[in-house]
């Protein structure tokens, strides 16, 4: 017999009220598609069904655990639960919750409330598939990701992280470092109002609310539960002229139409914010932790400072929203969920150099001088319009075959505009350049479960992805140079994966996946034009164990990615560079992850990461790739009380720069921890407080000072250092 899938608990809410509609046709889940129901059939779900939990509740094993492992997996994949997600300043980015993983380096140059930088087996995040309610976040333009724009820790119900290869079940793009399923949690049955707020170190603040409805319209034809969040963070920066100020919206409802579930998703972050600027020793000897890059007054000797605090900022505002319906008919389950991304905002500096401008509106360009004793500012505009569709289909095929297919597709608007002003009366001058953007990706795919024995699984797939783009350089086109490129480019991703079961508490796997990614857009006109130029490819294997005894659970995980032509600078015959599909690299290694549930109020976990990870063709490291990870803790659940304390180590590593130069990034161990009180009155009280949670959060507390990343020229770099020793004093009340 096959387990059948379990609804959430606001299903079960749902349809207990709705009375005559039967539980399998009224499940709610915001996960991937899956079977619903009796079915001998296997699960043909890949990912199974999102973690469970609402804002309401989030069950007790996700919280005394930081990591759960799936036994039933064909490859890597570890459930990072909400548990781990307290163990982190309610302002961070949720990717400070992969830190603890093994070869996972997370860092950030400023604030983690400002976007983290992650690298996964020496890839960094534009070659890692990130999505949030089963919807890619990848930019299509460059594959970038901004950990800071999406969804605050308070409201996660888990995060799936697949280390290795991606399955061809998970739409998306560039999983080369794996894929990372992030997931929002649902509204609770039970009425309430949150006010969370909180103060730390470096002038750090946070203020806002959380409502959830509770069942309504429980007699009517459309009940409905939703959540409503609103929060502001402020930072001022732990280094001189760094503040940073983010207001977050989001909404999730979830509501019984006819046969399934209708959820509606939307998400708004506004933001200013500055990266702080390392030192050089001296610097720091002569200013101390209040050292910056950017420390220069306006003006210095009578002269404006373009290097001056005053214009280095960052202003980004971004909306994500989604409307998805999901049914089960019979033994088939099928999902459609619409999606739209905006995202408009730019990097502010100023420059004292004269420069060629393109002038839109009289479509010229022409070099063009500061005033003298002034100079220019500019902003450089990044303005996306994306919407997509996602179809989901999962049915048994036959008693011991199951299938899940399904088709993205995805249209990505952006206009990439640097536009300069004038200092003295901010009039507008002329852009660097202007270069609209257009990428369409549509992307079938499925996959097949084959359960050959009651112990053997087989999993295999595949992904066909096309791309079409059409780059435009405004700029060059009106100086008769070329600067209209249309491309099309196509993928085919197979995926093969097995599971066997050696006993109960252990299993097998092993697993081949091809990954792709096509050019950058920005690759069409570096150096010599290149038409021939081809979609990265990776090759991934991997193999291993997972294992659950009840006190003793993990993974073992040995894995090779065969990366044979990224993209490389390159002299051409005629001496000119291009970019050419001539690059080749090793990302291989091991990771270890366990869990020690000693009992209800102790666990403990031990990750342990080792990792070769080399350009070959290059004969250079990887940036920000350790040769080993160490991550050790525990956890402390008793009553009101929870407590964490973690360690973890990343062995010495480099930064790379563009010329080929490397920089140390030294050995550090840091150790964070967390305390946790809540007065829970229950759910039954009727008014007052229901619940009230005080936290303190410590990050470093030994005060750990290391270089982690380099700015400026290689030969005369700034060192970006690391956050000092921080606390935070974070407060939820529930009525």
């Amino acid at each position: 017999m096959f387990p059948r899938h379990t609804p959430s608990k606001i299903a079960i809410a749902l349809s207990f009220c709705f009375g005559s509609i039967p539980l399998t046709q009224a499940a709610i889940n915001t996960g991937e598609v899956q079977v619903q129901g009796k079915t001998t059939a296997p699960d043909a779900g890949f990912f199974l069904k999102a973690p469970t939990g609402t804002v309401n509740d989030i069950p007790k094993e996700k919280l005394n655990k930081i990591q759960t492992f799936n036994i039933n997996s064909t490859q890597g994949q570890t459930e990072i639960t909400p548990g781990q997600m307290q163990m982190l300043t309610p302002t961070d980015s949720f990717t400070q919750a992969l830190a603890n993983l093994p070869n996972v380096v997370v860092e950030s140059s400023g604030d983690s409330q400002n976007g983290d930088d992650v690298y996964i087996n020496g890839f960094n995040k534009s070659l890692i598939n990130w999505t949030l309610d089963g919807i890619p976040l990848n930019d299509s333009d460059n594959y970038s990701f901004y950990s800071n724009e999406f969804i605050p820790t308070r409201l996660i119900s888990g995060t799936r992280y697949f280390p290795g290869a991606a399955s061809a079940a998970l739409p998306g793009l560039a999983a080369f470092g794996g894929a990372v399923e992030t997931y929002t949690l649902n509204p609770g049955q039970n009425t309430s109002v949150s006010l969370l707020t909180g103060y730390g170190s470096f002038g750090k603040y946070n203020y806002g609310a959380l409502i959830n409805s509770g069942l309504l319209g429980a007699k009517s034809a459309m009940p409905t539960a939703f959540w409503l969040y609103a929060n502001k963070n402020h930072s001022k920066g732990y280094f001189d002229h760094t503040p940073s100020d983010q207001k977050q919206f989001l909404f999730k409802s979830i509501s019984q139409v006819g046969p399934g579930a209708l959820t509606l998703f939307y998400s708004r972050n506004d933001q200013n914010f500055n990266y702080y600027g390392g030192c050089q020793q001296s610097d720091l000897n002569k200013y101390g932790e209040s050292c910056n890059t950017y420390r220069g007054e306006p003006m210095i000797n009578g002269k404006p400072n373009p290097n001056s605090y005053l214009y280095r900022f960052n202003q980004y505002n971004n909306s994500l929203g989604y409307a998805k319906y999901e049914a089960t008919f019979g033994k088939t389950t099928v999902s459609n969920q619409v999606y739209y991304y905006r995202g408009n905002g730019y990097s502010g500096g100023a420059s004292t150099y004269s420069s060629s401008f393109y002038d839109p509106a009289t479509n010229t360009v022409q070099k063009v001088s500061p005033p003298t004793g002034s100079l220019f500012t500019y902003q450089s505009i990044n303005d996306t319009k994306r919407w997509g569709n996602i179809f989901r289909l999962n049915t048994p095929l036959a008693d011991q075959l199951g299938l899940e297919a399904g088709l993205w597709y995805n249209h990505n608007d952006t206009t990439h505009d640097r536009q300069y002003f004038n200092a003295t009366d901010n009039q507008y001058i002329g852009s660097l350049y202007v270069e609209p953007v257009v990428t369409k990706l549509f992307e079938p795919y499925f996959n097949l479960t084959w359960k050959v024995t009651q112990d053997l699984t087989l999993q295999g797939g595949v992904k066909y992805l096309k791309v079409n783009r059409d780059f435009t350089n405004l700029g060059a086109l009106a100086q008769g140079k070329p600067g209209q490129f249309n491309v099309d480019f196509t993928t085919t991703m197979p995926s093969l994966g097995l599971n066997y079961r050696i006993n109960s508490a252990l299993s097998a796997y092993a697993n081949v996946t091809l990954n792709t990614q096509p050019p950058q857009y920005n690759q069409f006109y570096s150096g010599s034009y290149n038409p021939s130029l081809a979609p990265q490819k990776a090759r991934t294997y991997d193999i291993g164990l997972v294992y659950d005894t009840g006190l003793w659970s993990g993974g073992l995980d040995l894995f090779r990615v065969n990366f044979d032509n990224y993209i490389l600078s390159t002299k051409t015959n005629n001496q000119d560079t291009q970019l050419q599909n001539a690059g080749s690299a090793i990302n291989e290694g091991l990771a270890w992850q366990n869990n020690f549930k000693l009992n209800d109020t102790w666990s403990l976990y031990a990750n342990l990461g080792l990792l070769n990870a080399r350009l070959t063709s290059l004969d250079r490291p990887y940036p920000y790739a350790p040769r080993h990870t160490l991550a050790v803790g525990g956890m402390y659940n008793a009553g009101p009380w929870r407590a964490t304390l973690g360690m973890r180590t990343v062995g010495k590593s480099f930064y790379v720069f563009s010329n080929g130069d490397t920089a140390p990034i030294n050995a550090h161990t840091l150790v964070d921890a967390s305390l946790r009180y809540t007065l829970d009155r229950g759910p039954e009280t009727q008014f007052g407080l229901h619940k009230l949670t005080v936290a303190l959060n410590a990050r470093n507390l030994l005060n750990q000072h290391y270089t982690n990343k380099y700015g400026g020229k290689s030969t005369n770099p700034y060192l970006y250092r690391n956050q000092p020793r921080s606390v935070y004093l974070s407060l939820e009340a529930q009525f």
